[in-house]
């Protein structure tokens, strides 16, 4: 099950949280692991038996030399997880020019350039099945969440972008899903100052009454990389404890 056995996978944001978790899956299902990030993933890398490339997914040349060194290093691209991003709250009409350009920057681009370099390898490839992409989303790409209008933008994007490649490539046996994952326990939750207490609040917002684990998005993600999802694409998938299921009901006596 969910075997990447001699699979070549490129994670960009591959240095801690999410893309960490997911290198660990992917390697420990065969693959073999080009991360990039723009933070130092050496760490990582060597961990998973990988390389690592320091990869700012702002820049597309920089992302197409990223996808460039799995395919000299391999031979192939196989797998592609988009998870780089980047987070700021407050309300949209204090929000700073320069941070919501950058956020768009990161979160959108980047997955663009991902998409778009990762779909011009896969097509070297032969077979029915020649790649697989995904790409972090977010329930922020489902729903609304006040504070957080660029994020939502760039998250709602990166699911409009994941169903039109999808639709584009099909036919090239080349499949693009997203996960969208809920409050997750990653470094990006700590870089702004949720308290315990805070997080306890937000996780009643989740019906399973916690929050997520970055494995438990890794797993997701691995499923998707994998031919056991062969007939799955064009899919925003969430994994939210059920957090886009509806306001959580407080009843009385329960």
């Amino acid at each position: 099950m969910n075997s990447l056995e001699g699979k070549s996978a490129v994670i960009t944001g591959g240095a801690s949280g999410i893309g960490a978790a997911t290198a660990r899956a992917f390697a420990k299902a065969g693959a073999k692991v080009v991360i990039g990030d723009f933070q130092d993933g050496t760490a990582v890398a060597s961990e998973v038996g990988g390389v690592f490339q320091k990869t700012d997914v702002r820049q597309s040349d920089q992302v197409k030399s990223l996808i460039d060194r799995a395919v000299s290093e391999h031979g192939r691209l196989d797998v592609l997880f988009n998870n780089a991003g980047i987070e700021f709250h407050g309300p949209m009409a204090a929000a700073d020019d320069e941070d919501h350009r950058n956020l768009i920057d990161v979160n959108l681009n980047g997955v663009f350039y991902g998409i778009k370099h990762g779909i011009l390898a896969m097509m070297n490839n032969t077979g029915p099945e020649r790649g697989s992409i995904i790409s972090t989303a977010s329930v922020a790409g489902l729903v609304g969440a006040p504070g957080l209008g660029s994020y939502d933008a760039s998250k709602h994007a990166v699911v409009g972008l994941t169903k039109t490649a999808a639709l584009e490539y099909g036919t090239f046996g080349i499949r693009v899903n997203a996960v969208c994952p809920g409050v997750i326990r990653t470094p990006m939750v700590g870089d702004f100052g949720a308290s315990p207490e805070m997080l306890e609040e937000i996780a009643k917002s989740h019906a399973l009454g916690r929050i997520g684990e970055p494995e438990e998005v890794g797993k997701l993600v691995l499923f998707l990389a994998s031919e056991d999802s062969s007939f799955i694409t064009g899919q925003a998938i969430a994994v939210d404890g059920g957090f886009t299921s509806g306001p959580v009901p407080r009843i009385p006596g329960m």
